[in-house]
């Protein structure tokens, strides 16, 4: 079901947030235990939303490029929010563009 799928995605974005403040602060991730099994998890729900793209470019505010930009941010940010380097106002505008689309789906799929 899309809202579920938009449910775990929101969540997921708040594991990415937390994540980054963790790693702003000098925590330390080692790629196999915690890098690779969270953007697998990550890309099976993104996989996952995809099958719902009809759905989700039919909405007012989406389109097919906008969809695949929010893939590419979520995307973008299960990877960069674990390295203490990542820019801080890049994150902060990737993930607050990611969180407004998937409220705005999860509003619009009630």
């Amino acid at each position: 079901m899309l809202h579920e799928c938009i449910i775990f995605l929101i969540d997921d974005l708040t594991e990415i947030e937390s994540t980054f403040e963790a790693a702003k602060k000098g925590r330390e991730f080692n790629f196999v235990i915690d890098i690779q099994p969270f953007t697998e998890r990550i890309d099976a729900h993104l996989t996952e939303l995809m099958q719902y793209e009809e759905t989700i470019t039919a909405l007012r505010l989406m389109n097919p490029l906008k969809l695949e930009l929010l893939v590419s941010h979520i995307r973008e940010l299960s990877v960069s929010c674990f390295f203490d380097r990542t820019s801080k106002k890049m994150f902060i505008d990737q993930f607050k563009a990611a969180q407004h689309d998937l409220h705005y789906i999860e509003r619009q799929t009630k």
